[in-house]
């Protein structure tokens, strides 16, 4: 429990759904803790500062898999190791500075790689705790604040990373990556598929379409996958041109093509292999519930490194064309021993519950300064004592 009122500002970024939903599970697990004195504020830095150049940047950014790969390769890998060095650090610098003024927190939270941070830490000496949550497996320059307490990341490798650079190991917390409770829920495999009209004895392929934002291919590799005795979940999440191309698919008995839905945790709980693209709380989502993956096409950058980091601990298969994606799939599924070698894998490197301890220590952070403070306070004031 908390022995003040304390305020945490925590600032997150709507560059595709992960960060938000790291800062939702977060907030979500501080108000399970009931702690009466703790006020919580989060805000969009860069949405907020300016939000007309923001909006074009998150659509470059979001068509950047079909469209600019080899542009966004090239800023994501830009100077890896001027860690200094970053074309957006000031950006956003005059909207910190005003909700710091304003909101006076105890302890600055990020969920976004916010380079502008460093610049009050480092020039203006700023004297707030800082803690940071990195959204994916692969470290990257722009998460480091220096003078930061606490950096909580997704696995060992990631620490590694961070030690590299010189950062110290102590103040570095291997805790997972936050996801929503009810992907750590068991559930009945067998009752899911029946009320789904699925077979629960067949071996079952998720497909999250709709995450790739194109449409060509996968009409001819469901066709082609459907000569095996596999069924099939296809999401197209919110492509309703994707879903009108699969729509000649409805009359399958073993396909079910949706749209967006709400169930993820209940299709991964319930399928055998997924098909996806390797955003960081998706394949977080999908290590929770042992689910083997294959990524078609990764695009470069933190994708791109999340696939690798997945594949080189036996969670994943990476494949670059449609030729090959059905060759794996197939294989995986049609192999009962190499899925089997790849979910114990999943559970061995699960990291269960990372919101709470996350939550907890962030307490113990604030509750620490507080001490800090006190200790500094007395010992002025002997200091001022004893001058007599």
């Amino acid at each position: 429990m908390l022995i003040k009122n304390k305020k945490i500002l925590i600032i997150t970024g709507s560059f595709g759904n992960g960060h938000l939903s790291v800062t939702n599970s977060i907030v979500n697990q501080f108000n399970q803790m009931n702690l009466s004195n703790l006020t919580l504020i989060q805000h969009d830095l860069f949405l907020e500062a300016h939000p007309v150049v923001t909006s074009a940047l998150k659509k470059w950014y979001i068509n950047s898999y079909k469209y600019f790969r080899s542009t966004y390769k090239a800023f994501y890998y830009s100077n890896p190791d001027e860690i200094n060095k970053c074309f957006y650090k000031y950006y956003g610098l005059n909207r910190l500075i005003n909700i710091l003024s304003n909101e006076k927190p105890d302890l600055i939270l990020l969920t976004f790689p916010t380079p502008v941070v460093s610049l009050l830490t480092q020039q203006l000496k700023l004297k707030i705790p800082i803690a940071t949550v990195i959204t994916d497996y692969n470290m990257h320059k722009n998460w480091i604040t220096p003078g930061s307490q606490k950096y909580y990341v997704a696995a060992e490798h990631t620490k590694e990373q961070l030690t590299s650079i010189g950062i110290d190991a102590e103040d570095i917390q291997v805790t997972g990556i936050p996801i929503h409770p009810k992907f750590e829920v068991r559930r009945d495999r067998a009752a899911w598929l029946k009320s789904q009209g699925l077979d629960p004895n067949k071996k079952t392929l998720l497909m999250v379409a709709g995450a790739f934002g194109v449409v060509e291919g996968f009409s001819a590799m469901l066709s082609d996958l459907n000569k095996h005795d596999i069924q099939f979940v296809v999401v197209c999440g919110s492509s309703k041109k994707l879903q009108r191309e699969l729509s000649v698919f409805d009359a399958e008995p073993n396909m079910k093509i949706l749209g967006y839905t709400n169930d993820m945790d209940e299709w991964m709980n319930a399928c055998d292999l997924m098909l996806t693209k390797p955003g960081g709380i998706t394949i977080s989502e999908s290590l929770s519930q042992a689910i083997p993956l294959v990524f078609f096409n990764p695009a470069p950058g933190q994708e791109g490194e999340n696939a690798v980091y997945f594949s080189r601990m036996g969670y994943a298969r990476i494949t670059h064309t449609v030729d090959e994606t059905l060759h794996v799939l197939t294989s995986l599924l049609t192999d009962s021993r190499e899925l089997a070698q790849m979910k114990n894998a999943m559970q061995a490197g699960y990291r269960a519950h990372s919101s709470e301890v996350i939550c907890q220590d962030l307490v113990e952070m604030l509750n620490t300064s507080l001490l800090t403070q006190q200790l500094q306070s007395k010992a002025s004031l002997y200091a001022r004592i004893f001058a007599r």
